[in-house]
């Protein structure tokens, strides 16, 4: 994952913006209003660094302000976003029970960081994920059924 992935901040803005917090990207609240912080363009990948679902993934629906418990990602042009994401998932519950840290649980970087990320051509990537999403949506429709 190191050498795919890189965890950093957004750059320091000024203006009123909505702040990213976890509540806000699960749709749990209106969000706040900023008028600086760490600018996080629109469809950013962005993962949960601190507290108890750290290794969460989430998408920014719009522009605004990084929120203090998520780090960004810079993935790499060679990968397919939503195959790196899948991956990711794939380890998220082995990183929430590997966090670092007492008082407010952490992500271990370390671990996140040494994921092995099988990397097929990108083309073979973007099949992976139409295959997965198809199959995860027919266990959708399955279980609507039950």
């Amino acid at each position: 994952m190191n050498f795919i992935c890189q965890l950093y901040d957004g750059d320091r803005q000024e203006g009123k913006r909505i702040n990213l917090d976890a509540k806000y990207l699960r749709g749990k609240s209106e969000g706040d209003t900023l008028n600086n912080g760490r600018f996080v363009p629109k469809s950013t990948t962005m993962i949960l660094v601190d507290g108890e679902n750290s290794g969460e993934i989430f998408t920014a629906p719009i522009d605004g302000y990084q929120g203090s418990t998520f780090k960004l990602l810079n993935i790499s042009n060679e990968m397919n976003v939503e195959y790196v994401k899948m991956i990711i998932r794939n380890y998220q519950k082995r990183l929430r029970d590997n966090k670092v840290g007492s008082a407010i649980p952490h992500l271990n970087k370390k671990m996140f960081k040494a994921i092995e990320v099988p990397v097929p051509p990108i083309k073979e990537q973007a099949r992976i994920v139409e295959k997965v999403s198809k199959l995860f949506s027919h266990i959708d429709d399955m279980a609507e059924c039950l």
